[in-house]
């Protein structure tokens, strides 16, 4: 089964526990993928910054090059 289709139905689960209530899809849209990454351990913040690799420290930087 695809991500996609997990999510429509954990958000259809969702709206029924909440007693079918009208407008609120995108709400349990993102509740259900909230759910469904934190069961697979994917992460859903997608503006979170790339890592970047450790810089240097200054004092090390002078040791290697004097």
């Amino acid at each position: 089964m695809s991500r996609e289709q997990i999510v429509r139905d954990t958000a259809y689960a969702i709206w029924e526990a909440e007693g079918k209530p009208v407008g609120r899809d995108a709400d349990h849209w993102r509740q259900a993928e909230e759910r469904v990454d934190a069961s697979t351990g994917a992460s859903v913040d997608k503006a979170a910054k790339p890592k970047t690799p450790a810089r240097k420290s200054a004092a090390a930087a002078k040791t290697k090059t004097s």
